[in-house]
């Protein structure tokens, strides 16, 4: 596995396994209507063709985790970090038992790639008959399912069962495509301004924070679900002084899980927000992180406890504006 220099380095042709990510699958008559109850978006209108983005939350609204959400082998799957799996799952399971559903990691029954380019795609249409085409959109067969990025349509989120993964890597392999580390993967999706929940800051930030309602992820006249009243409120009552914002620094530099940004005023430094995603490729780096949502491009940042380099932020690819009118929100 190599490290392109930037991101603009990155080649046409590209794959790089996501071994940070895990799986969770619920199969059963009601995981429709359990999953409806726990994740801010609607279920049952999730069709087969379209995998969506969602938040996990506990009663205060704060985000256990980020999965992408997806019809899966006749049952449903949710894609997400490794480091906040275990918390998510284990909460499914706590409200679950009386639901005729089965809840399970199969992280070990699958694993996951992004990829582009045409080995890729003449691949995907081997196994799966057809490609996906624009943002979020969805293929699925036996072998697992295929999403189109929302970060780029040409970009695939490969979820393959073990003997398809096996298929795809020997493919790929033979082709001679550009086998990336997962760095790449994590910059494309900040750049894109898609955040994450892992390690420390599992159960910290309400989605609103982390700029999940942007993603289309948050359903706000669907039904009762975990967190609802937090969220809701955030949105009509603009009780929320938070969003993510993104950085580039052009520099590789050592980030923790646990790092923080501080913010220049004047000749002082105080604490700016917590880092909720990095990636360090061969001559750059990228960082997501929550701050005040007063936030301005002109703003000047560190990470704590360093004295270079500085930094400000990247404009986003969205807006993250929210309608505070209750009245005319709940229309």
């Amino acid at each position: 596995m190599t490290l392109p220099a930037t991101i603009g380095d990155i080649e046409t042709d590209f794959y790089c396994e996501l071994t940070r990510s895990g799986l969770i699958t619920l199969n059963g008559p009601d995981s429709d209507t359990f999953l409806q109850g726990q994740l801010t978006i609607d279920i049952p209108s999730l069709q087969s063709s379209q995998a969506r983005r969602a938040a996990h939350c506990d009663f205060k609204g704060k985000a256990w985790s980020l999965p992408l959400v997806l019809r899966l082998q006749d049952g449903i799957g949710l894609s997400l970090n490794k480091s906040s799996l275990a918390m998510t799952l284990a909460q499914l399971n706590k409200y679950g038992v009386f639901s005729k559903t089965d809840i399970v990691d199969s992280s070990d029954s699958f694993r996951q790639f992004i990829a582009r380019g045409q080995a890729v795609e003449a691949w995907i249409a081997g196994r799966f008959d057809s490609v996906p085409s624009s943002s979020l959109n969805c293929v699925s067969n036996d072998d697992g399912a295929v999403i189109s990025t929302d970060f780029d349509d040409a970009v695939y989120h490969l979820i393959l069962t073990n003997e398809a993964a096996a298929s795809l890597s020997k493919s790929l392999a033979d082709a001679d495509i550009h086998h990336y580390d997962e760095n790449v993967s994590e910059a494309l999706h900040i750049r894109a301004g898609i955040p994450d929940v892992s390690d420390d800051n599992v159960n910290e930030f309400v989605p609103q924070m982390m700029n999940v309602q942007a993603l289309n992820a948050i359903d706000f006249g669907k039904g009762c679900y975990m967190g609802q009243e937090v969220v809701a409120r955030t949105r009509y009552l603009g009780k929320n002084k938070r969003a993510a914002y993104v950085f580039c620094v052009p520099e590789s530099l050592s980030v923790k899980a646990d790092s923080l940004v501080e913010k220049q005023l004047g000749e002082n430094w105080r604490r700016g927000g917590s880092i909720i995603r990095r990636a360090v490729l061969g001559d750059e780096t990228w960082l997501m992180a929550v701050l005040n949502n007063d936030t301005r491009d002109e703003d000047v940042f560190r990470i704590k406890d360093t004295t270079s380099p500085t930094f400000s932020c990247q404009s986003l690819p969205y807006s993250v504006e929210q309608e505070t009118n209750n009245v005319r929100g709940r229309s």
